[in-house]
């Protein structure tokens, strides 16, 4: 009898680690919660939100020919890859980041709800007041993707998303490519096409069309509020201008 894989799961496989990379240790919800530095309401989102945790693989010169990275504010020694299973999808995006904070590497999540995959990263830096901490600076995700889901892009970004794909110049390289690959979805959800190969990182620029998208929601919003004539004037002189500066960065994503 055949065993049918989840979409997380065939995700994980068909990114093809290699098989050196491979760990497969269960970690145990209490490993996480007898942590002291986490708070009561860290620990109840773990309660609440984790089903279960699986460290599936580990990426370090040990296990593959990848040399480590550090420039003093990045540390790449080892990337761990673990298998999250949620309960529900609320709260998902603080679990996410709650274990990014906890695990002392660079993490790739990939994380299940049922037939529901999110790929889930971080960018780790060095904490420059205490040098023994690492300081979540920006943080990665996918969006849940349905097994249903065959819309082109979605198609091209996983057939992307492969070992064989990614930098192995060094670690942090590794890591990078992964980002870009995340930053690539999420300009194709704006575009209508992901794009292979993209060497600039798209990171300013999809901050800064996040923070365009919502200048303009709250114009609208206050349009659709506004009796005052000239005062509606203003607000569409405004909006369009955000229009515009949306429209630059649509063009170079």
């Amino acid at each position: 009898m055949q065993t049918e894989y989840t979409l997380a799961e065939q995700v994980l496989t068909g990114f093809g680690f290699p098989k050196s990379t491979e760990l497969g240790v269960k970690v145990p919800k209490k490993t996480i919660t007898d942590n002291t530095s986490l708070t009561s309401n860290d620990k109840q989102l773990i309660k609440d939100v984790l089903k279960s945790l699986v460290w599936r693989y580990t990426i370090k010169p040990e296990t593959v020919n990848i040399p480590v990275f550090e420039d003093g504010v990045h540390v790449y020694k080892e990337i761990a890859v673990l298998h999250v299973k949620v309960k529900d999808n609320t709260k998902t995006k603080q679990l996410c980041k709650l274990l990014h904070q906890q695990i002392p590497y660079p993490t790739v999540l990939f994380v299940e709800l049922a037939d529901n995959v999110c790929v889930s990263l971080a960018d780790k830096r060095v904490n420059q007041v205490d040098h023994s901490k690492l300081t979540i600076e920006h943080q990665y995700d996918t969006g849940w993707v349905d097994v249903g889901l065959k819309e082109p892009l979605y198609v091209d970004f996983f057939s992307d998303l492969k070992f064989e794909t990614c930098s192995v110049v060094s670690l942090y390289d590794f890591y990078f490519s992964l980002i870009q690959k995340l930053n690539g979805l999420e300009a194709a959800k704006k575009t209508g096409k992901y794009s292979t190969g993209v060497e600039e990182d798209l990171t300013p620029l999809l901050v800064e069309l996040e923070h365009l998208e919502a200048q303009l929601s709250t114009i609208r919003n206050k349009l659709k509020k506004e009796t005052q004539m000239n005062t509606k004037m203003r607000l569409n002189v405004e909006a369009k201008k955000v229009k515009q500066a949306i429209s630059v960065i649509q063009t170079q994503i």
